[in-house]
């Protein structure tokens, strides 16, 4: 089995007593040459999807997904996300990614932080899975954060069928990609909705949340 790299959160313990750094969203670093920094590159640059699933039909598959976590139900939420797996796959002409659902969110630890694996891809399997509950108090994790989830392994799996992203790196195009998908389930309503803003790591980006707080939320 090849995985590809997954939606996975990383948190860093400052020196000072108390403080955390979350870090969130991060680009992968590009190649250094040949076929891998070209596709990079390219979807690096590819911002938008030129078609979107049908708006209703994907938010009132959405709602349906959202009642299986508030259930808990592991096997509800497999059933309603493969009707949102399905949907996208025809919408871009092929194959639906199969679904398997876990429960507790693999945790790594190290002096200094920690990260979480919320899911992951695997290549030769065209396979997603994705893990519903906390790492440590095993509660079920959030809507927003499940259908992220989703939509965002999903995304692999388009970048590999449709677009011949072979490695299908964490770039800013790839999350922009999601992030389209994200707010189209959500409903967002145009005038909540915030660009993706960007700020270098060296050879990385990282998604800078302070720049994407709504107006109404920003005290």
């Amino acid at each position: 089995m090849v995985y590809g790299s997954g939606a996975r959160i990383t948190t860093t313990i400052h020196p000072l007593p108390g403080f955390v750094k979350f870090r969130g969203v991060t680009t992968d670093r590009p190649p250094r040459s040949g076929k891998a920094r070209r596709e990079f590159d390219q979807s690096d640059a590819l911002l938008r999807l030129a078609a979107l699933p049908d708006a209703r039909d994907l938010q009132a598959r959405a709602a349906l997904l959202e009642k299986a976590i508030a259930a808990g139900d592991p096997r509800r939420f497999q059933a309603e996300g493969e009707l949102i797996l399905g949907l996208l796959a025809q919408t871009y002409d092929i194959g639906r990614p199969r679904l398997r659902v876990l429960g507790a969110r693999p945790r790594s630890v190290w002096e200094g932080g920690h990260s979480e694996l919320f899911g992951d891809y695997d290549f030769e399997e065209k396979r997603i899975r994705i893990w519903m509950r906390t790492a440590v108090l095993g509660k079920v994790t959030s809507y927003r954060g499940l259908l992220h989830t989703l939509l965002h392994e999903f995304c692999h799996h388009l970048d590999r069928e449709r677009f011949g992203f072979l490695a299908t790196p964490h770039t800013r195009g790839f999350h922009a990609r999601v992030d389209d998908l994200y707010h189209l389930a959500l409903a967002t309503p145009p005038e909540d909705r915030r660009p993706l803003v960007w700020i270098r790591m060296g050879n990385a980006w990282r998604i800078d949340w302070s720049k994407l707080r709504s107006p109404r939320t920003r005290g």
